[in-house]
């Protein structure tokens, strides 16, 4: 059991989008969860939590303020299934997809109860209903019932053998009604004395009184209790069952307060009283709940995230984020972070994601920015910015790709207007990989065509396509010799060479690498080119390295780095499987692995940073993607449980010094992490002296940024004063300067 206290600062509902691009401190991480599908949502005495696959956040029901909530408040946040509040113990209870319990209390005080979490079982550990009830909270699993004492937080008892002959069943949903407990199950509902007396573990105990279909969301109300069967309500009393309602909706979700019976269903509201009943029309509904105000709350599941109810409006709310949870590459360089949301199949294929693509601006999220071009598109994947042009690129794998500048679509390349081919035969023009050579060109990888796999956009917007013999290709990059660099998706990778004449083809080469060539294996997953020049390639068991990629057609062979770590000698990120590399400002390499994310310093020599779920607030450890942005370092990396972000200490630079500024300043009592100088020339040599000249600390920039630990050279905190920064670029031609204030 763990305990832990929320804490954070509240966003409003209107200018909650400014509020979350404020840069975050170097060190520091944020969530970019998407709530548009939000499907779980309950009502407590002061908020509404709401969630989604991804995400949670909560609503101050008085003043509509927004608080996103996740790992960095103590909350697992990603993967809620159910939840249910008990105004008695002001204690909210959240339940997991992965079994585990979280109890919120007053909003503040979380503790974590394993529940089936660590259990060695096989199959769904969702939660599936949670019921209060008298400081218990009586918890629906596919393996029974759990009851969990609210007050000592602590499980008290499990009902596993309460099917027929004591098998384990399925247990959907519960309700207390006078001295007995009833239980929905797949054929109906059963019933047994709720008593610590009566061994609720012994099938002998529990009788049926129900025989129908699958029996969901069980209430009590007055001795009574509610339940939903296919797509009709019922009422149990006394061993008679009722019909309140019937049609071909779903019943999303059936709740009771002292004052009337609330029943959610796709087509509307209904809340059945002692003597009257009300309809409030809501088309397309997947969760409700009241809140002490009295007033409805509802999510759709396909956005926004929850809308209030109020005579006829409906006000919506939904922090800013990605769209879609789902998330397949993203850029790696420029002002904006573009990603996509998706995809292809395990075979390449399509795989018919609606989700679209998200731009991450200065502004936050933008979502599948709406133009003339994008309409009807799906299965967005590969995503490029080009520096020299200021263009970004968004690929599809069924017609072509899109070009922006900044947000605003230009253009949408595609047979109709380019030399890009269409498959044979399903006609979807599959755009694979793009990339940009030193003049500004785009270079795009047309996978599956029947002709050409390698086209070429010139800066005036004329074509060419280049026959490679292959059309096989995904993941193109190209190098600083020029050589385009292409995944084989049947194994191995493909090198090309035009020799700087994309138009003439008798001078052309290329090369196919395999593990003849030194390739640990021919499944290659990710390549990038760092600042050196080497090319970086990764598979499914673990990762090369081409360090003389200029001898490529005479022989060059992938290598792979030793490296000594703990101790031990052994192969640098030994036989992970890396799905993405990602280079930073300071020429360090991110690598999104299936065990999380690794920083390699320049060389390859060690590893700098080693994230996953239980040393960071990682949300999962198989890591899909990895991107950045310019402007800040924040580094971005994708997972199935949504995005997230670190402020690493390199970001991109120029050749000249830009806006050299100094953060936090000033430096208050109390701070301990990093201090970080921002705008610097490319690795540039950093001083920083007091206000009489003396040496406190000397260090380099990783690309265009720097950090101080915040003390001197010999280990000791300097005294409280004015501090200047003194940079020189690499070559001694430029300087820069820049004070603050330091309070220790």
């Amino acid at each position: 059991m763990k305990q832990r206290v929320l804490f954070g600062s509240f966003l409003l509902a209107i200018s909650s989008l400014f509020a979350q691009i404020k840069d975050i401190p170097t060190g520091n991480w944020r969530f970019h969860s998407s709530f548009r599908e939000s499907k779980v949502c309950e009502a407590t005495d002061d908020y509404v939590y709401v969630s989604s696959e991804t995400g949670l956040f909560r609503i101050d029901i008085k003043t509509q303020e927004m608080q996103v909530l996740s790992k960095l408040d103590g909350f697992q946040a990603v993967g809620i299934s159910a939840m249910a509040y008990s105004a008695e113990r002001k204690t909210l209870a959240i339940g997991y997809s992965n079994g585990l319990l979280e109890l919120l209390t007053n909003n503040n005080k979380i503790v974590r109860i394993a529940g089936f979490l660590n259990k060695p079982l096989q199959g769904d550990k969702s939660i599936l209903h949670l019921n209060m009830h008298n400081g218990l909270v009586i918890v629906s699993t596919n393996f029974g019932i759990l009851v969990v004492d609210i007050d000592k937080s602590e499980i008290r008892d499990s009902y596993t053998a309460i099917g027929a002959g004591g098998q384990t069943i399925p247990v959907f949903s519960t309700a207390i009604s006078r001295d007995s407990i009833f239980a929905g199950i797949q054929n109906g509902i059963i019933r047994a004395s709720f008593s610590e007396s009566v061994n609720l573990n012994d099938f002998n105990n529990w009788k049926q009184v129900y025989t129908g279909n699958t029996c969901r969301w069980l209430t009590s109300y007055k001795d009574s209790v509610y339940f939903s069967a296919d797509t009709s309500v019922y009422r149990y009393n006394q061993g008679m069952v009722n019909l309140l309602l019937r049609d071909s909706r779903s019943t999303g979700r059936i709740k009771a307060n002292t004052d009337n019976v609330h029943i959610f269903r796709g087509g509307g509201i209904y809340s059945y009283g002692p003597t009257s009943l009300k309809r409030w029309v809501v088309n397309i509904l997947r969760d409700g709940t009241i809140d002490a105000l009295g007033r409805y709350w509802f999510c759709t599941g396909i956005g926004p995230a929850i809308a209030r109810l109020e005579t006829n409006t409906e006000y919506s709310f939904e922090p800013s984020g990605p769209s879609a949870g789902s998330v397949f590459a993203m850029t790696k360089n420029g002002e904006n972070l573009f990603v996509s949301g998706g995809g292809v199949s395990n075979t390449f294929g399509n795989a018919y994601n609606p989700a679209g693509f998200y731009v991450y601006t200065p502004d936050g999220w933008k979502n599948n920015p709406a133009s003339a071009f994008n309409t009807n598109l799906y299965d967005y994947t590969f995503v490029h910015h080009n520096p020299i042009t200021g263009r970004n690129y968004v690929a599809t794998h069924v017609n072509g790709m899109l070009e922006y500048k900044g947000l605003v679509a230009l253009n949408k390349w595609d047979a109709s207007n380019s030399t890009l081919e269409p498959t044979s035969g399903i006609n979807f023009v599959r755009v694979s990989g793009i990339a940009n050579d030193k003049k500004g060109n785009i270079w795009v990888a047309n996978y599956s065509s029947p002709g050409a796999a390698l086209h070429v956009m010139n800066r005036s917007g004329v074509w060419t396509s280049i026959n490679i013999n292959s059309s096989d290709v995904k993941n193109l990059i190209i190098d600083q010799n020029g050589f385009k660099w292409m995944i084989l998706v049947s194994g191995g990778i493909l090198v090309y060479d035009d020799n700087g004449t994309p138009s003439n083809t008798i001078d052309d080469r290329n090369i196919t690498l395999t593990n003849r060539n030194g390739l640990i294996t021919n499944e290659v997953t990710s390549l990038a080119c760092d600042s050196s020049g080497y090319v970086w390639a990764g598979t499914t068991q673990g990762l090369n390295v081409f360090t003389n990629p200029s001898q490529i057609f005479d022989g060059a062979s992938a290598d792979r780095l030793i490296i000594r770590q703990n101790g031990e000698d052994g192969y640098l990120l030994g036989e992970e499987t890396i799905n993405d590399i990602c280079v930073d400002g300071g020429n360090r390499k991110w690598f999104a692995t299936n065990n999380g994310i690794f920083l390699v310093e320049p060389n390859g020599q060690s590893v700098l940073l080693n994230y996953r779920t239980d040393n960071s607030p990682l949300p999962d450890n198989r890591v899909l993607c990895i991107g950045q942005t310019d402007r800040s370092g924040e580094v971005f990396f994708g997972t199935e449980k949504g995005i997230i972000s670190y402020r690493s200490d390199a970001s991109a630079a120029k050749e000249t010094f830009s806006n050299v500024r100094v953060y936090p300043n000033p430096v208050k009592p109390g701070y301990s992490g990093p201090i970080t100088i921002d705008g610097l020339a490319e690795n540039a040599e950093v001083r920083i002296t007091d206000a009489i000249g003396m040496l406190v600390y000397q260090t380099k920039a990783n690309g265009g940024k720097a950090t101080w630990n915040g003390l001197r050279l010999n280990g000791t905190k300097p005294s409280s004063g004015v501090y200047y920064v003194f940079a020189i670029n690499a070559d001694g031609s430029e300087t820069a300067m820049a004070k603050f204030i330091y309070i220790p």
